[in-house]
């Protein structure tokens, strides 16, 4: 399993893997290979970080990643893919689309996904869908987003977004 750098500000929160993951016992409900690796690689990335309350997990294959802390915190992988911005309609007010369009950063629209993922998770899934779960941009950097409720930060070929801390 190799750790590939996140952010400074993230670490010892949050952690995004790679490779071979290291052998857990796994449910008996995976059918596929493919979801089973996937599942052991992002526990095996857990399992890096302090032992804190709340974890989240996500995977984006070869990647996984986790996040842990003493609040709710969510995460969000995304392998970089070409996705149409037609469909921000779909999970983005008109205000955040409105946002989206004014940012000049590559894959804006998966930033803005990975964001609202993470923060639908962060909630624990309780907005019924990402469009009922807000986010404001506040800036844009040459790699990422950073958002009111969580930050994004492209890494090669991949996207991740973790919530901000909350008090």
């Amino acid at each position: 399993m190799n750790v590939i750098e996140l952010p400074e500000s993230w670490r010892g929160r949050a952690i995004l893997v790679d490779g071979e993951p290291p052998e857990f016992e796994t449910p008996a409900s995976f059918k596929l290979e493919k979801r089973r690796r996937e599942w052991m690689l992002s526990r095996g990335a857990a399992a890096l970080l302090p032992d804190l309350p709340f974890v989240s997990f996500s995977h984006s294959a070869p990647y996984a990643a986790a996040a842990r802390d003493a609040v709710p915190v969510g995460i969000d992988v995304q392998v970089i893919r070409t996705v149409s911005e037609r469909a921000a309609h779909l999970f983005l007010t008109e205000r955040e689309e409105e946002a989206m369009q004014r940012c000049s950063i590559s894959n804006r629209l998966l930033h803005f996904w990975c964001a609202k993922e993470a923060e639908w998770k962060r909630r624990g899934g309780t907005t019924v869908t990402l469009k009922m779960t807000p986010l404001e941009l506040l800036a844009e950097y040459e790699r990422g987003l950073r958002f009111d409720l969580a930050e994004t930060v492209q890494i090669g070929d991949v996207i991740v977004a973790l919530t901000s801390p909350t008090p």
